[in-house]
């Protein structure tokens, strides 16, 4: 990213570690962000989605430089208002906050979305499959 070219002028989130991840497989307090970057990606038919946490980073990029990610919208209104490929819902509520709608309504991910929808505490769990994902956007990226 060109802000992340301004050496010790550079964001917080230059310096911080990220990862793509399968929003199916986290087990993290935070939610994963469907990414910005490459809307059209999917990855197991799932939007292409991004953790901070996950790496072990705390996420100073997404309520600043990702302003559509579904965790910034506070109400259901603007929640289910944005759209991904095609037209097809990028979020979802839970009645208390905006997820990825993949999250909430997968079926792989049914487990996730009950964890997602209670409090946690001190979760920080690890997604396997990473380098999998990278190499499987990078493709979905290249075509």
């Amino acid at each position: 990213h060109p802000e992340c070219r301004k050496g010790d002028d550079a964001p917080e989130w230059c310096k911080e570690r990220w990862c793509y991840v399968d929003p199916c497989s986290c087990d993290i307090s935070a939610p994963p962000k469907v990414t910005m970057y490459l809307p059209e990606a999917t990855f197991t038919g799932k939007s292409l989605y991004y953790s901070y946490e996950t790496c072990g980073s705390e996420d100073h990029f997404t309520e600043d430089w990702n302003t559509e990610a579904c965790v910034n919208q506070k109400s259901k209104d603007d929640c289910l208002e944005l759209k991904v490929r095609g037209g097809g819902r990028k979020c979802g509520w839970t009645g208390e906050k905006c997820m990825g709608w993949e999250i909430l309504e997968h079926p792989l991910c049914k487990k996730v979305a009950v964890a997602q929808t209670q409090t946690k505490s001190g979760a920080n769990g690890r997604v396997a499959s990473i380098v999998g994902l990278f190499v499987a956007a990078l493709a979905a990226w290249s075509h």
